[in-house]
């Protein structure tokens, strides 16, 4: 049947506006699960007896998982041209493995479970972005991708609050104390994969793609789209120096500085209130001065995070790690705000799935690499002279790592902002 074209215009826009307004809700419902688990999360393998190497297998296999399927859900996704039904089903299995995990007793299990969440993660995530993709164009991405970042932090300040009050206040020791919070996460979890099902996707998302869905993309065309190639080797390379200090942060926490739930409630609110203070100004940030600019100052920010983890260790000033979380949620509002919007902005729009599923199996296989020698090298140092030199041996590796990497990111993103 005939429409007139201006009446099929207006019919697409009030979609797209209700298909925000589902993202938005779904995302603050995702945000409360990752508030809820934020404050213990990294050091909840340390209570059920992880040693620094358990850390860094622990961290690298999920990084592994978390990114070696992405090309193929982010390919299928713009293969069948649907995204609601692999964001359903992958949020359904990260919602059930916050709720096992509540009754895991030991490191081997709860690593199985971990692989499980961070393989239906693998799905999510580029999918996901696709999604946003899909329902905003290059003059509003930048502003829906920080408005929802916006609403998620508040959410996830919140339920972080609600966390730690429950983990400070119940009658149990050890592990136990995050069974309620853990338990909670996953049951918010359900509810927020229910959400998606309500989002109406548009027929120009359904395009089919003449390429087998299980093939390993060809590096040799890939090197032919030389904008992306050099985001994905540069942002790989920078992603394995940040990766190394991932298994230490959780070890300086529980077992040097032994903090109680309240204070790593404390680090993760304080982190999440700067990236809500700031968010509200990051897409003016980002349209004044540029994506580019925005992911320089970024990479070069976090080589704060493993100076200040040092200090701390040194010197036992917990002020200097609430400190180094405010600014550490500062320049994360910036910068993964600035990341998502420039990498929409270079992919092809029938390829987003697939190419941004490459970039990150691109950073994920060097984190994967990354956390594992970082926790095999602290493994390693902790027989000859002790765990907490062992620590910051790790941390001095990490910032020189970060400090060359932020020279390179410099010298080939930055330069394109000027």
């Amino acid at each position: 049947m005939y429409r007139p074209l201006k009446l099929a215009v207006v019919e697409d826009r009030d979609h797209i506006h209700r298909n925000l307004r589902i993202l938005f809700v779904k995302s603050i419902l995702s945000s409360l699960v990752d508030g809820m688990v934020a404050p213990f999360i990294t050091v909840y393998p340390i209570l059920l007896g992880a040693n620094p190497s358990d850390m860094g297998l622990i961290r690298s296999t999920t990084n592994f998982t978390q990114s070696i399927l992405q090309t193929f859900w982010g390919r299928l996704s713009d293969s069948i041209g649907r995204r609601v039904p692999i964001i359903f089903f992958g949020s359904i299995i990260i919602a059930l493995t916050w709720i096992l995990i509540a009754y895991t007793d030991s490191v081997g299990v709860y690593l199985v479970l971990i692989v499980i969440q961070t393989l239906a993660a693998s799905a999510v995530a580029p999918v996901w972005t696709a999604l946003i993709g899909d329902n905003t164009t290059s003059i509003d991405r930048a502003r829906v991708v920080a408005h929802i970042r916006l609403w998620s932090l508040a959410g996830s300040i919140i339920t972080a609050a609600l966390s730690g009050w429950i983990s400070s206040t119940i009658t149990a020791s050890g592990k136990d104390v995050y069974k309620i919070p853990l338990l909670t996460a996953g049951s918010i979890g359900i509810v927020s994969s229910l959400i998606i099902l309500y989002v109406k996707e548009d027929r120009r998302t359904r395009v089919k793609i003449k390429k087998p869905i299980l093939n390993l993309y060809d590096l040799k065309s890939l090197k032919k789209d030389g904008v992306f190639y050099e985001f994905c080797k540069v942002n790989a390379i920078a992603s394995f120096a940040l990766s190394i200090a991932w298994p230490i942060f959780p070890i300086t926490l529980q077992s040097i500085l032994k903090l109680p739930p309240a204070m790593l409630t404390i680090l993760s609110i304080s982190q999440g209130l700067s990236s809500l203070l700031i968010q509200r100004y990051v897409d003016r940030v980002i349209n004044r001065y540029s994506c580019e600019r925005v992911i320089t100052l970024y990479r070069s920010a976090l080589i704060i995070v493993p100076t200040s983890y040092l200090f701390a260790e040194i010197t036992g000033q917990l002020s200097i790690l609430i400190a180094n979380n405010i600014v550490l949620g500062l320049i994360s509002a910036l910068g993964e705000t600035a990341y998502t919007t420039y990498l929409l902005g270079i992919v092809n729009e029938f390829e987003r799935g697939e190419r941004i599923a490459i970039y990150n199996v691109f950073v994920g296989i060097t984190t994967t690499v990354g956390s594992f020698i970082g926790g095999y090298i602290a493994n390693i140092i902790e027989g000859y002279i002790g765990l907490i030199w062992a620590t910051r041996i790790v941390y001095i590796i990490s910032i020189v790592g970060r400090i060359a990497t932020a020279l390179m990111v410099w010298r080939t993103i930055g330069r394109r902002g000027v």
